[in-house]
């Protein structure tokens, strides 16, 4: 009976460490896409910042804040370019995209992170619907 028991506090001993590890690591994976998120206001507050696009190029033609460029997952290495040419490094960079609930402006800053090391890196809540709505543009 020892035995068991010996065992089982030594299981749960290494659960503990082992979560905990998970958790509190430096490289503990983002549980949540809302960790680069700012709202308007926190937007406003960067100065000035360099706005990128991550809507289709259909989206992007109809209509984008003035100065963005687009850059978006379906045309990843040919828009990179661009993006690489105009922006300037010690600004930092907004993303959008169309709404809420889109996930597209996300994934455009995590690779800009992962794959360029722009950590000054952020995306717009509510995307292109709070532009609109703040009046940042005209439909």
């Amino acid at each position: 009976m020892k035995t068991i028991k010996e065992g089982l506090i030594i299981l749960a001993i290494s659960i503990v460490s082992g979560a905990l590890a998970f958790f509190v690591h430096p490289k503990a994976p983002s549980f949540g896409v809302s960790d680069l998120e700012l709202e308007m206001d926190e937007v406003d507050e960067l100065g000035p910042v360099f706005w990128v696009d991550a809507r289709t190029d259909e989206d992007f033609e109809r209509g984008h804040l003035e100065g963005a460029i687009p850059l978006n997952v379906e045309r990843w290495e040919e828009l990179l370019l661009g993006f690489l040419d105009s922006w300037p490094p010690d600004v930092p960079v907004v993303v959008y995209c169309s709404s809420q609930a889109c996930l597209r402006s996300h994934e455009v800053a995590e690779r800009l992170q992962e794959e360029l090391g722009v950590y000054k890196i952020y995306v717009l809540k509510g995307g292109w619907e709070r532009l609109l709505e703040a009046g940042r543009v005209l439909e």
